[in-house]
């Protein structure tokens, strides 16, 4: 369908819509969508290995099987502590004697994000 103008009876609004209709299909044929859950407690030592790990422990306690759900909880167990372990030595080692990583640390921990500077052209026209 080409577009030949209001004055050849074409309306612009029904273009428009169609292009992009087509533009919107070709999105969801080209571009691959991933789901991913993100939780407020999410830590960052929490990695993809210890999330496998945590659902095989509790796939194995809702199978009822005692055994095997005592060692699935021993290996969870043990990968999370040395995630978390490491996960500490590496902040504490990365900020030895460097207060300026410190702070940048603290920010990021807790999403501090400095409001812009305003000039004084801003706080005197009222912007």
């Amino acid at each position: 369908m080409e577009w030949a103008g209001p004055e050849a009876g074409n309306n612009l609004d029904e273009y428009t819509d169609t292009v992009t209709s087509f533009i919107s299909f070709c999105e969801e044929v080209c571009v691959p969508v991933r789901t991913r859950k993100i939780y407020n407690n999410d830590k960052p030592w929490f990695t993809a290995q210890l999330r496998r790990l945590r659902s095989e422990k509790e796939e194995a306690r809702r199978s009822g099987d005692k055994d095997r759900f005592k060692e699935a909880k021993y290996r969870f167990a043990k990968a999370a502590k040395e995630a978390n372990t490491a996960s500490q030595r590496n902040c504490s080692s990365s900020s030895l004697g460097n207060p300026a990583s410190v702070w940048k640390g603290l920010k990021t921990i807790t999403n501090y994000k400095p409001k812009s500077p305003q000039t004084s052209d801003n706080l005197f026209s009222g912007k």
